[in-house]
């Protein structure tokens, strides 16, 4: 039998002429982008109706903030304050370590013992302030040191012994007047601080 090929080629050109498009819809590629173009940029241009159009000022500050009472008035800020006013008048350098005059700083100390031995006094039995105080409790006595430093007071005077707590007290005072009038003696305070000094920033270095 001879083959049937009429039919067969007859459906080829059917399916063909379905599936082309015509010529007539072709489009460009950049068709539906250039629409799209199209809209945003009338959206764009179209303001809506009662949208106030916010005009940029660079130059201008912002308002100073009010303060609204409760009659529905504004009032202003208060000032600030006169911070600079009131002080710089009060002005002042701040003190370098070490600048208080060595004899004030001398009877300082020796008021500290003075408050140390009426303790004493108040309780004997339990003082136990003795690493501060510069009298210890000797036989016969009472033993009182011119400071925990090596200072000499004079005539190498640098420990002396007394019989009673009242006599510890009047060496104190006499200390006192002797280290106000005495200009060897202030000489000595202010050599033995400078030894301190010394000291400590030896230690410091260390």
């Amino acid at each position: 039998m001879a083959k049937q090929t009429k039919p067969f080629i007859l459906e080829i050109k059917t399916s063909r002429r379905t599936k082309a498009k015509p010529a007539g819809q072709a489009k460009s590629i950049w068709g539906e982008l250039a629409s799209d173009l199209r809209q945003n940029l009338t959206k764009e241009q179209e303001v809506p109706e009662g949208s106030p159009v916010l005009e940029s000022c660079p130059d201008q500050s912002d308002p100073v903030p009010a303060v609204a009472t409760d009659s529905g008035q504004e009032a202003a800020l208060p000032p600030g304050s006169q911070f600079l006013e009131k002080w710089i008048a009060k002005k002042a350098k701040r003190p370098k370590t070490g600048s208080q005059d060595v004899i004030a700083t001398f009877l300082a100390r020796i008021e500290q013992q003075k408050q140390l031995l009426a303790e004493y006094q108040s309780d004997t039995a339990g003082f136990a302030r003795w690493r501060s105080a510069w009298f210890r409790k000797v036989d016969g006595g009472f033993g009182v040191s011119i400071s925990h430093d090596s200072v000499d007071a004079g005539g190498g005077l640098r420990y002396v012994v007394v019989d009673t707590v009242h006599d510890v007290s009047a060496f104190l005072d006499d200390l006192g007047h002797h280290a106000q009038t005495d200009t060897g003696f202030q000489r000595a305070l202010s050599e033995n601080r400078t030894q301190r000094a010394g000291r400590r920033s030896g230690t410091r270095a260390m």
